[in-house]
């Protein structure tokens, strides 16, 4: 099939991230098709490729199904990986495999392995995945319109969510990949759905019932995805709490345990408003990287896994693909192109980007003590029909926080177990507050007695306009979470809220 698509790249490189992440699409494939087609011409490229459904047999036989896209300009070519988000297929990969193969990239999209048409049992990127990678690699070295050093082809990696991870893991594993392109992906799978203990049960409950039913949409566990999810996610909710062999499992699938050996030049693309892996997760992803001296860059938009994404302006994706773009044509072409500054942040306030050279660049860490804000003591209460909050406003004089705000708190749990989230809010007037970035960091109370944490709320990038007021919110109970029935007392007196002040002062 002949194609000629000078604008495709609306749609991230996740492929569905809105359809998969929210279980929202209704009709994914037209959808994709007509975000492609509504695209402004962000990219000139040749304009013109040839592509072909292919299936590639993996280290264990498992057939693979891809689709190859092929520049219809005189070859050899650079090439390019992707696979799509968890649950989905390479059908949400077209605007993505689109845009690289328009700019002269040889493309191998493919369904990962117990999804769309590859055959195999859904591992949640485990080892049998990370080996397809190679398999995959391995053909596209043999292919005569790719360039390639013997097994070694010029490639890189694209995708987010699902397709991210596998990147991270990948490349950690098998050297021949030049530079990867993760979007909304995790770096400790634990961390980021299990955050200090508190089950994120709403996502876990949509992640196992939707990626079960997609596998080849037949939603036989047992023979097309790992039989253990669905005894462990029984478990998990039975209990509210993770089973050992699951946390086992998933520390394996997280990059964060072998991210030292990594040495692939790495662009981080995550959303402030992804609650599934939040900004969080990418950081410590950039951060790991950066510290191992390996060339890294951090964005981050205003999406990710959450409805927000579907209010995505073009302007980020713009911004987004071009630096995907630069990236491969700088590592996996060689050529001598500049790239996105080491991080970038969308300023949703301000709709624009803001460049760094680090993250989160110059900021004052202003500590704030919880007992002049909400007195010696605060209550939190979740009970049928009577919840009680503790909440602390600062009022401002005019601050913009960047970084990532901490929390110190000593809380007493009367009722334990017990699911606490902590949270900031922006206070407009009496009558009009936004939760930020729909974020919050819950962390759960064993047992009971005086507990003290020290924990790390979400990044951000927020101004805070003289007269309107930032607020700190402890509560008991969490819409996408399973709550506990129980009490604290958050003793003020002993616990502290630090801001990552970028410009003014509180």
């Amino acid at each position: 099939m002949n194609v000629n698509r000078r604008t495709l790249l609306r749609a991230t490189a996740a492929g569905g991230i809105t359809a998969a992440g929210m279980g929202i699409g209704t009709n994914p494939a037209a959808a994709i098709e007509l975000d492609c087609a509504l695209s402004r011409e962000f990219f000139h490229g040749d304009g013109a490729f040839t592509t072909r459904d292919v299936t590639v047999e993996s280290f264990d036989g498992t057939a693979l199904a891809a689709t190859l896209y092929v520049p219809d300009a005189d070859g050899p070519h650079p090439a390019v990986l992707t696979t799509h988000g968890w649950g989905m297929s390479r059908e949400f990969l077209r605007c993505t495999a689109g845009m690289y193969a328009d700019n002269g990239y040889v493309v191998l999209a493919y369904d990962s392995r117990g999804y769309g048409g590859s055959g195999g049992e859904v591992g949640v990127n485990g080892p049998n995945e990370v080996a397809d990678v190679s398999a995959l690699i391995d053909w596209l070295a043999d292919h005569d319109d790719v360039i390639a050093d013997g097994d070694d082809p010029s490639l890189g990696m694209d995708g987010g969510s699902y397709g991210g991870g596998i990147q991270l893991l990948a490349a950690t594993r098998d050297d021949r990949i030049d530079a990867i392109v993760p979007r909304i992906a995790w770096n400790d799978f634990v961390t980021a759905i299990t955050p200090n203990g508190a089950i994120k049960s709403g996502w876990l409950t949509l992640l196992v019932g939707f990626g079960s039913a997609s596998s080849r949409f037949t939603g036989d566990i047992g023979e097309s995805i790992d039989s253990n999810l669905q005894d462990w996610y029984a478990e998990a909710m039975a209990e509210n709490a993770i089973p050992e062999a699951a946390l086992e499992y998933f520390q394996e699938r997280s990059p964060t345990r072998s991210l030292e050996s990594l040495e692939t030049p790495t662009l981080v693309i995550s959303g402030w408003k992804d609650t599934l892996f939040p900004p969080s997760e990418a950081v410590a992803n950039y951060r790991e990287i950066d510290d191992l001296g390996v060339e890294s860059r951090l964005v981050i938009y205003g999406g990710g896994h959450n409805i927000d994404e579907l209010a995505v302006t073009d302007e980020q994706h713009e911004y987004m693909n071009r630096a995907a773009l630069d990236w491969m044509d700088r590592h996996v072409r060689g050529a001598e192109t500049d790239v996105v500054p080491p991080v970038s942040l969308w300023d949703d306030q301000a709709s624009r980007w803001r460049t760094f050279d680090d993250f989160p660049g110059t900021v004052e860490r202003t500590v704030v003590g919880l007992e002049g804000l909400g007195g010696t003591t605060s209550t939190i209460r979740h009970r049928p029909f009577w919840n009680e909050t503790a909440s602390y406003e600062i009022e401002s004089d005019g601050f913009r926080l960047r970084g990532t705000p901490a929390l110190s708190v000593s809380i007493e749990a009367h009722d334990a177990p017990l699911l606490c989230f902590a949270s900031l809010h922006h206070a407009e007037d009496p009558f009009s507050t936004e939760q930020i970035d729909d974020q919050v960091t819950g962390f759960r109370l064993e047992e009971p007695g005086t507990h003290r944490l020290d924990l790390e709320l979400e990044p951000l990038l927020r101004e805070i306009p003289r007269g309107d007021a930032l607020e700190l919110r402890i509560e008991a109970s969490d819409p996408f979470y399973l709550d506990e029935h129980g009490s604290a007392t958050v003793h003020n007196d002993e616990s502290t809220l630090t801001l990552p002040i970028a410009d003014g002062s509180l």
